[in-house]
């Protein structure tokens, strides 16, 4: 597209030339095993490379020293055993034309000492950081020595691996940024007080590493533009470190993010949700870029190509991190340089893939299940070989649209039946107030590509069973969705759902108590809105904190507006009973530790105990069905879907999904919707 042909210029580092400005930055989802790679990672950043991403780095925070824990399931730096898995990868990734690099780092502060080899965390002082709560050892001489060879040594692995270049990590969740900055480093000797001093650890890394990899091979570093903290490094203090480094010629590059990742509100500046606007840390990176002469790589939420244009146009940076964006659709480029912008599946910035690492669990995209699946799953969907099927889906929220979707683009005849007046399902409740508006666009995206695909949509129709079976179907697909629930306790009938208030049907009361046991982003949503319209509101939770489903870069955002609004937190209380007193309700709190009770007067009370299945109609259609609605699970575990009959006068399969099945999330429900639909 001619608005973007400056993202579609080469660039070209020493020996490294990357055939254009899109780079998927180092970062690990998650995905190796006991710190070795695997086929399922292999193909996850091949896929990107397919999908036209210029560079691919992967192996972030590959780790250099045997005190590294590997706590986000990072590859393992510290063994020759690594070069065949940095070989495998980077063919993998060459053989699609992309250029590719390895990011090591050493964690000091953020390393536990309770995993792997049971050895203390180390760091430049004693300063504890609250995301991973070790108390690090101060590094002594010896110590700084051995890790500033350890990451020379990990260097010359990649190297040997046939990767493309390697970057050494300096943010201040790195160790070299700890030194770097004065909040984690308060030494007096030759690696503290002074910038010289903070830098020279940084330097012996740089200096050491370049003797083992050579002066022809591509060496960068990444760093924060900011670190936001009082006390701490600003713009211009990083500016000057930028210069020092790259004036020394022992960096090639530098690539740039923002923040000081050390406690949730920190984490969430540093891997910002929807909470924050587009880019917002490119001003920072243009002022770094302004004032040294090597190329600029900046990341952090570029999600849409225009602005990545801007960035590059202006000369503000050369290569755009959209990472994030190419985890929602790893074939972004290729479909934006085919002109079919309209088909890039996007990045909203609901961070359900950093929120799942940061609790040690593999990174998911929310409403893009393939991604890390591409072993089962097709990113961009095939026809199928067999005879065309006319497919039924009912309910068009993210897992009947994902089901409907998928359905069509197998080249099936698909007819979808919504009860209300728009697709979408819960992610309207979700998006139409509050902070979390874009989730919109997930709905807007399936919806256009259903439409694009010819799906037969028919809105305002709650369809029953005769209106199924007259569409003649081979297959029906019920995402008819749960119905919310209040609570358990006694009196639960005067309770108001969180639905109710998310829609607008009904108003937030003056003097609200909302019990929120279900623990996800509805609850505090709900109560961030009604403080917003006026309410006192207290927010009462059995658990130890509020919100515990809510991962911790998108627990930063809504707990910044509870507070910012008054909303009082009450955790480790149950609500036990609800009963009318006058024209005000008396709700009844028990300790979940001591059984004590207290009373709360108020004016509404708002529950949420999550969903139950809304299966009427399910019910209604399995004695008709090839399988009586059973389901092989372990089969749809491995992705397989049984075709045999286990009801010979059955006429059409039949299938339930998302909350029609259990009250889970998006991603849950899109994948039930994709392991099915993808084998029809």
């Amino acid at each position: 597209m001619p608005a973007y042909d400056v993202l579609f210029q080469p660039l070209t580092i020493k020996q490294m030339t990357v055939p254009n400005r899109f780079a998927s930055t180092s970062h690990q989802p998650g995905y190796p095993v006991s710190g070795r790679t695997n086929e399922r990672y292999i193909r996850y950043e091949a896929e990107k490379a397919r999908g036209g991403v210029g560079l691919v780095q992967f192996g972030g925070a590959t780790t250099v020293s045997v005190e590294n824990c590997y706590y986000y399931g990072q590859l393992d730096g510290t063994s020759d055993d690594i070069i065949d898995d940095f070989r495998r990868m980077a063919d993998a990734i060459h053989a699609h034309g992309s250029a590719c690099t390895v990011q090591i780092t050493h964690g000091g502060r953020r390393e536990r000492y309770d995993m792997a080899n049971w050895i203390p965390a180390f760091a430049p002082s004693c300063r504890r950081e609250l995301m991973h709560r070790a108390f690090p050892a101060a590094l002594e001489a010896h110590d700084i020595h051995r890790i500033a060879h350890d990451y020379a040594t990990a260097a010359r692995r990649v190297r040997a691996g046939g990767v493309d270049g390697v970057e050494i990590n300096c943010i201040p969740p790195g160790l070299i940024g700890q030194f770097w900055s004065p909040i984690t480093n308060t030494r007096n000797d030759e690696y503290g007080g002074s910038p010289a001093n903070r830098m020279r650890f940084g330097f012996e890394v740089l200096e050491q590493t370049r003797r083992l990899v050579g002066e022809d091979y591509v060496v960068g570093m990444r760093f924060t533009t900011d670190e936001f903290k009082p006390g701490a490094l600003d713009n211009e203090a990083l500016t000057e470190i930028a210069m020092a480094y790259a004036q020394s010629g022992l960096v090639d590059y530098v690539s740039l993010v923002g923040g000081h990742s050390s406690d949730y509100r920190s984490t969430h500046e540093m891997y910002p949700t929807m909470h924050v606007g587009s880019a917002p840390y490119l001003p920072l990176a243009a002022a770094i870029k302004e004032r040294i002469d090597v190329p600029v790589l900046h990341a952090t939420r570029f999600t849409d190509a225009a602005t990545a244009a801007y960035a590059v146009e202006a000369g503000f940076i050369d290569l755009v991190g959209m990472t994030r964006a190419f985890i929602a659709d790893p074939h972004h480029v290729n479909k934006l340089r085919e002109s079919n912008e309209d088909d890039i599946r996007p990045c909203v910035g609901a961070t359900y893939c950093i929120d799942r690492v940061t609790v040690g669990m593999e990174s998911l995209c929310m409403h893009n299940v393939a991604t890390s699946r591409e072993q089962h799953l097709e990113q961009v969907v095939t026809p199928s070989k067999s005879a065309a099927k006319t497919v039924v889906v009912v309910g068009a929220g993210p897992g009947g649209l994902e089901a409907a979707r998928i359905s069509a683009a197998r080249g099936h005849r698909v007819i979808l039946f919504e009860a209300g007046s728009a697709v979408g399902g819960q992610l309207v409740l979700a998006s139409k107030r509050g902070w979390r508006t874009d989730l919109s666009s997930i709905v807007d995206w399936l919806g256009g590509q259903a439409d694009k695909l010819g799906v037969e949509i028919h809105l305002n129709c709650l369809v029953e069973r005769d209106e199924v079976l007259g569409c003649e179907p081979d297959a029906v697909i019920v995402a008819t969705g749960g119905l919310p629930v209040v609570g358990h306790f006694q009196g639960a009938a005067l309770a108001t759902t969180t639905w109710d208030v998310l829609s607008g049907q009904v108003e937030p009361g003056k003097d609200i108590l909302l019990f929120d046991e279900a623990g996800t982003h509805a609850g505090v949503t709900t109560a961030q809105i009604a403080a917003e319209a006026g309410a006192s509101v207290e927010l009462v939770s059995p658990d130890r904190a509020q919100a515990p489903e809510v991962g911790f870069v998108n627990l930063a955002p809504h707990m910044t507006e509870l507070y910012r609004n008054g909303v009082r937190l009450t955790p480790d209380q149950r609500l036990v009973e609800v009963r009318q007193t006058g024209n005000k309700l008396t709700a009844v709190l028990e300790n979940a530790f001591t059984s004590t009770r207290s009373e709360r007067v108020v004016d509404q009370v708002i529950g949420d105990y999550g969903t139950v299945p809304n299966d009427d109609l399910y019910e209604e259609l399995k004695p008709e069905a090839h399988n009586l609605g059973q389901l092989d699970v372990d089969a749809l575990s491995r992705f397989e879907l049984p075709a045999e009959s286990v009801n010979p006068d059955g006429s059409y399969w039949l299938y339930r999904i998302g909350d029609a099945w259990a009250s889970r999330n998006v991603h849950a429900a899109m994948l039930d919707a994709a392991r099915i639909c993808q084998r029809l």
